[in-house]
């Protein structure tokens, strides 16, 4: 798209404005101490907690007709299949907590000691349009045409991480190697698969190969019954920061990137492999009712492979994130930012642009717009409140107006997410 394009390129242009400046040491604001003070070089600190949900054609109204239930006509209909963006439909997100630390640095140094970790839930389903008009509408409507359904899928997993590494007090640049691991989750997916009427409706053929997995281990007893185990699986990776500034203008510049690297996938995991292949011309358009009698006559040919058994070992990307910001600060009242972000199993990038306003020295409070990721255009605010010298209170909400759950003024949204921050801020050396 244009606009998608022109974006992208103001902000690689600003990008290479600001990391031709030289690094700067980023120094926060003089405040008046108080009882919460650390009078210690100790460096920054964050602890945070975030739930989110996004999708790019599921809207909330959709969601609470199913719920409320009732006649689901071509008007609640038409406007999703519609939307759906390339011909595929989308919902994912994450809920977890982090905390990141910076130790004071070594004596005589500017090098400090810093780490990460925390717990994160990803999940990310996908599908066809031709698969969701096919559920809800049938192929009334669309004979003679093939339905595809290659591409459908969904994943989730839940994973740990560990990191440690240096970052330098003054320039704030930080790199750690990150121990990962993926405690459980499960796949399913279809990578080939189609649906074909004729436009007389008096042949069919189909074709569908899916895969499963469940990364745990399951057993069978003596009884019968099915016992599952956890089948933890471990992978290294790096992550960092590397925040740039200009001596000349209000501008920053800064780059993030986390567990960049790969997973080592445990043998074990339950994996179930499953081929169906059907055709026939025994589609009578008068007369007779569909019956297996019907079918039998007709030319009729079926192909079924099901196969099941345990996982071997294998290599796998870890759900790494790559970020870059642009932040622009004309005045000490506002402040004017850019950002593009990968990887975490979005399908597409993730735009974001906004803008800050500072009315005091305790208080701040923002807006943006945001593209991408698992869904289309919307909006996010956020507000910082630094209560003490070096600590500030920070709330960010994602599509406010999807919080409001069975309600019309959440009709139109497709997402929701919460964020909330502590951080602490290093302190003056």
């Amino acid at each position: 798209m244009d606009y998608r394009l022109i974006f992208s390129t103001t902000f690689l242009a600003l990008c290479s404005l600001a990391s031709s400046a030289n690094v700067l040491t980023v120094v926060p604001k003089p405040a008046k101490p108080d009882s919460i003070a650390v009078k210690s070089e100790n460096g920054g600190a964050s602890m945070s907690f975030w739930a989110t949900q996004t999708g790019n054609v599921i809207s909330t109204g959709f969601a609470n007709n199913l719920r409320n239930g009732g006649f689901i006509g071509h008007d609640i209909l038409d406007p999703i299949l519609e939307a759906h963006k390339g011909g595929l439909g989308y919902v994912g997100g994450s809920v977890g907590w982090e905390k990141v630390w910076t130790a004071k640095p070594f004596k005589g140094s500017d090098i400090a000691l810093c780490g990460s970790l925390g717990s994160e839930t990803i999940y990310d389903v996908r599908w066809t349009s031709d698969m969701f008009e096919l559920l809800w509408y049938g192929n009334g409507g669309h004979t003679g045409r093939v339905d595809v359904f290659s591409g459908t899928g969904m994943r989730a997993g839940v994973f740990n991480r560990f990191g440690l590494g240096l970052e330098n007090s003054k320039t704030q640049q930080r790199l750690e190697l990150s121990v990962i691991q993926r405690l459980g989750g499960a796949e399913w997916g279809i990578p080939y698969g189609y649906f074909w009427v004729s436009e007389d409706a008096d042949s069919l053929a189909s074709y569908l190969q899916t895969e499963g997995r469940l990364h745990a281990r399951v057993d069978s007893t003596e009884s019968g019954d099915l016992s599952m185990g956890l089948l933890p699986s471990y992978g290294i990776g790096i992550s960092g920061r590397l925040p740039l500034a200009s001596e000349t203008l209000p501008i920053r510049f800064e780059i993030n990137f986390k567990d960049l690297g790969l997973l080592f996938e445990s043998e074990g995991s339950s994996v179930a492999w499953f081929q169906e292949g059907f055709s026939t011309t025994g589609l009578p358009l008068y007369g007779d009712s569909l019956t297996i009698e019907s079918i039998s006559n007709g030319d009729l040919a079926v192909d079924s492979l099901l196969l099941t058994g345990n996982s071997v070992q294998r290599m796998t990307l870890l759900p790494s994130r790559l970020s870059a910001e642009f932040i622009y600060e004309p005045s000490e009242k506002f402040m004017f930012e850019l950002s593009v972000k990968s990887g975490g199993w979005m399908p597409e990038l993730l735009y974001s642009a906004g803008i800050g306003w500072i009315p005091s020295d305790k208080i701040a409070l923002g807006v943006e717009g945001r593209y991408g990721g698992w869904g289309g255009l919307r909006s996010a605010v956020w507000a910082k409140w630094r209560y003490s010298n070096r600590r500030i209170f920070v709330v960010q909400i994602e599509s406010p107006l999807g919080l409001f759950f069975n309600k019309q003024i959440s009709n139109n949204s497709y997402g929701r997410g919460v964020t909330f921050k502590l951080e602490r801020i290093a302190s003056k050396r």
